[in-house]
């Protein structure tokens, strides 16, 4: 595994709160219950100027804001923490990954006006007005719409997302549109690979009512971990080739929590519901997987450790080795892997909040 001065990518979740309810986000269970192993947390200024020091932000390429679980917009901090980077380190590439549907016209306005010059702010927004909400639960189409327009019009540079559902896979075209006239800079379509067993996903109220289903869209192939696989996922495991993108893109990401991971997939593990279905003893092993592992490093969360500490650690820069070759991890095949045996394994984007 690559050193601490080698990273040139770093990967934040500032906050593991969210506005939206997204189906097949982690965060919820079906998009209307709340997940009982996340705790909600986030970032303040200190700990980002204490994680984030001059030396690191002055080393990487660029930093972005995503995460697994929630929408860095929502940390009151957000602002400060980017003119702090944009002070100390004015060439750094920084992104924003949002829905965008939270926050008022000046709190855009002020964003715009604290960004590094190479910037860029990713917005969630799967379909148009009478399909967005459909997957994007507790967001408002028009609100999301209002606050891109705000940012662009302050010189922000901004980026139109949409995750293709069947229920939007005939607006990309004129989303497309749109967003030119809009002055999004860029406009991004991407498929979920969240479908697990069932190719579709069952959405609920708050109250655990049903509502509606979402189901891939019907005009590309469909990515989802099917029973075939799960039924067969040791022997996938065993013979995927595993190529690291945290590694290759001298990568890492730290969690709401302040803890380190090499990847936001692999912090996805300790808060996923488990659900009592076919699934169930593959995601028990990944869990038992991800305790071990992180036996084995030791501290993670970086008010506890130095961050080049642990990435320089004798056991961080050896353990891979194993863990991609010889007793491999479920989760680096899943994300990061390439069988014969199956084609279900791949490296994804991840999901926009």
């Amino acid at each position: 595994m690559f050193k601490f001065e080698d990273i040139k990518q770093v990967h934040l979740e500032i906050t593991n709160n969210c506005q939206a309810s997204c189906p097949m986000c982690n965060r919820n269970i079906d998009g209307g219950l709340e997940n009982p192993l996340i705790k909600a947390t986030e970032w303040s200024l200190k700990d980002f100027k204490r994680i984030m020091t001059p030396d690191l932000l002055n080393q990487i390429n660029g930093y972005y804001y995503c995460g697994t679980f929630g929408d860095p917009i929502l940390n009151n901090s957000l602002i400060d923490m980017c003119h702090y980077s944009t002070e100390v380190a004015p060439n750094v590439n920084l992104t924003i990954h949002t829905n965008g549907g939270a926050r008022n016209v000046d709190w855009w306005k002020r964003l715009a006006n604290v960004m590094p010059k190479d910037h860029r702010v990713v917005f969630a927004l799967d379909g148009l007005d009478d399909t967005h909400h459909l997957y994007r639960i507790g967001t408002q189409f028009q609100t999301v719409i209002r606050n891109s327009r705000t940012f662009i019009s302050e010189g922000g540079i901004a980026e139109w997302v949409f995750i293709k559902f069947k229920h939007n896979q005939h607006q990309v075209d004129q989303a497309r549109a749109m967003s030119e006239e809009l002055g999004f800079r860029y406009f991004t379509v991407k498929n979920s690979s969240r479908f697990i067993i069932d190719p579709r996903q069952r959405v609920v109220d708050r109250d655990g009512n049903f509502t509606h289903y979402v189901e891939p869209a019907t005009d590309t192939p469909l990515v989802f971990i099917d029973k075939s696989a799960i039924k067969e996922y040791k022997t996938i495991v065993d013979s995927s080739i595993i190529t690291c993108k945290a590694q290759n893109d001298k990568e890492i990401y730290i969690d709401a929590y302040k803890d380190f991971y090499p990847c936001c997939w692999m912090a996805n593990t300790p808060y996923t519901y488990i659900r009592d279905n076919e699934a169930a003893h593959v995601r028990y092993e990944i869990r038992r997987q991800h305790d071990e592992m992180l036996a084995r490093l030791g501290e993670t969360n970086l008010l506890k450790r130095n961050l080049k500490d642990l990435i320089d650690s004798e056991e961080f820069q050896t353990m891979w080795y194993e863990y991609w070759n010889v007793n491999k991890l479920i989760i680096c095949a899943r994300s990061c892997g390439r069988s014969d045996k199956n084609n279900y394994s791949k490296c994804t984007d991840q999901e926009v909040r």
